[in-house]
């Protein structure tokens, strides 16, 4: 009887765990935006960046373990308010048609560039921007044991609805992550394998 017991609390334990690492299973893009999201950001901070309370342990851990291997790696942003995503959208917007763009065009390339306000993933503090050119090499390799994965790789754009950019990742869990970087795919191709589009997991 206390054998079973423990082995029904051993599953029930590692059933909430499952479940915890879910919720930030979240997909925001151009086509999915953050309000309909149903994910409400717990902020903490790390290095003077906001990010979801949820990523902070792992967080923490792979800056140390980067550093330890003596590479450099600094945050340059975390969560964004909507005012803030905004801003720096209109800036983009600015500056593409400084550029030459008409403002379609010019809008068209901020969003793919930056995300238009209520379509970036800063917004649910489960996203980092990481710089310099040996810091994101580092995370290429390694992010995936710590639950991030590179967002928007090379050739993904049809895909995630935006440029590839080697500076941004996103915290999606542990075991989400390692099927992720096993896998090589992005986090679109990964909920449309093995969640429904209610974004539940799906238990065989």
């Amino acid at each position: 009887m206390l054998l079973l017991l423990v082995l029904v609390g051993f599953r029930l334990h590692s059933w909430l765990a499952q479940r915890d690492e879910t919720r930030v299973i979240v997909l925001v893009n151009p086509w999915n935006d953050v309000d309909n999201s149903g994910f409400t950001p717990k902020l903490k901070t790390v290095e003077d960046i906001q990010v979801d309370s949820s990523c902070v342990n792992d967080l923490e851990q792979m800056l140390a373990d980067c550093r330890a291997t003596g590479c450099p790696i600094t945050l340059t942003a975390g969560y964004r308010s909507r005012e803030e995503q905004l801003m720096l959208f209109n800036n983009e917007v600015d500056k593409q048609m400084r550029a030459g763009f008409n403002a379609d065009r010019a809008y068209s390339i901020a969003e793919q560039r930056v995300g238009a306000p209520g379509t970036s993933e800063h917004e649910l503090g489960l996203a980092i921007d990481v710089q310099g050119a040996s810091a994101q090499a580092w995370m290429r390799e390694y992010s995936w044991r710590y639950g991030f994965i590179l967002r928007y790789p090379e050739g993904s754009d049809s895909i995630t609805g935006r440029s590839a950019d080697s500076a941004h990742y996103r915290y999606v869990g542990l075991p989400a992550a390692e099927q992720i970087h096993g896998l090589n795919i992005t986090l679109e191709e990964y909920m449309g394998m093995f969640y429904t589009q209610e974004a539940e997991i799906i238990y065989e």
